[in-house]
């Protein structure tokens, strides 16, 4: 806009001047008198000091050639081009800004929420550890309890060991006790009383328990094989039993310990294995309950009287 202003100015005082110059031609053709002058010359109204400027300028570039206006033409271009340029750089400039700060925004929030994700996922890791803990526990409990398992079944198969030897330690001062009482040959009554007492009838004392069959169990020596002898509690009250071997190598029994209720039988199985022929027999020693019913062989233990007459169940071997 400025341009073009200047450029109006510009015409306007070249067409004044060409006005002048023309008028004073013809006034010195006609060559007036001297201090004479039939017209007046009118001075140019400018408003203000941008119309001298302009005066100035307008004179300068009629001065000037053409190549020299056309030169200031295109440098005023030019400065025109870089104000453009350099308006569009700072607007340039500015959205680059803005979409740095958007960008520095953007990844502010990204950041926070990527510390939510890693404050959730340690969360996680923490319930992880804790459970994983807890399993552990439960681990460890569970390989002591089974510790105390196997310590308790190696305790109960030492206690049958020891409670065979002392068996066969009492077995042995019954038999020593007996053959001090018979004679060197028996009487046929005594062997009638031998084959009463064969059956349920092991002492003074009445049995609490009775063997089906009474006995003797018949084996083959040279082949293993399996009888089974049922007991039953003839008597009122609950009845525990101990299963007493003469030979705890070719036989064994199971169970060794039990609680009969009034009754209630139960089935023990008596296994041979191969041996030379042989005789042995089962004793089953019998006496009320009187403690808990899980602890039996403890109980035996602190028994020195059997309520019950024992039972005895001969086998033979052949």
């Amino acid at each position: 806009m400025a341009f073009d202003t200047l450029l109006l100015y510009g015409f306007l005082i070249i067409s004044c001047f060409w006005i002048t110059v023309c008028g004073g031609k013809k006034k010195k053709n006609q060559k007036k008198p001297p201090g004479k002058s039939t017209e007046t010359a009118k001075p140019l109204v400018v408003p203000d000091n941008k119309a001298d400027k302009s005066k100035k300028s307008a004179k300068s570039n009629v001065d000037k050639p053409k190549s020299e206006m056309k030169d200031e033409k295109k440098e005023d271009k030019s400065k025109k081009s870089e104000k453009k340029d350099e308006e569009k750089k700072d607007e340039e400039e500015k959205k680059e800004k803005e979409k740095e700060d958007e960008n520095e925004k953007n990844d502010e929030k990204r950041s926070e929420m990527k510390k939510d994700v890693s404050k959730v996922d340690d969360k996680k890791d923490e319930e992880k550890d804790e459970e994983k803990k807890e399993e552990e526990k439960k681990e460890d409990k569970k390989k002591e309890k089974k510790e105390e398992k196997k310590e308790e079944k190696k305790e109960e198969e030492k206690k049958p060991d020891e409670k065979k030897t002392e068996e066969k330690k009492e077995e042995k001062k019954e038999e020593k006790k007996e053959e001090e009482k018979k004679p060197d040959e028996k009487k046929p009554e005594e062997k009638k009383e031998d084959k009463a007492s064969d059956g349920n009838q092991g002492g003074p004392e009445k049995p609490h328990i009775s063997a089906d069959p009474p006995g003797p169990l018949i084996f083959k020596a040279d082949q293993s094989a399996q009888s089974k002898v049922t007991l039953k509690n003839i008597h009122d009250k609950k009845v525990m039993f101990k299963l007493k071997l003469s030979d705890n190598v070719a036989f064994q029994v199971n169970p060794v310990f039990g609680v009969l209720e009034p009754g209630k039988t139960i089935d023990v199985a008596v296994t041979h294995r191969k041996s030379a022929p042989k005789e042995g027999k089962m004793v089953i020693v019998n006496t009320v309950l009187t403690g808990d019913e899980k602890k039996v062989a403890e109980l035996f233990k602190q028994v020195t009287k059997p309520t019950g007459g024992l039972v005895t169940v001969k086998w033979i071997a052949k």
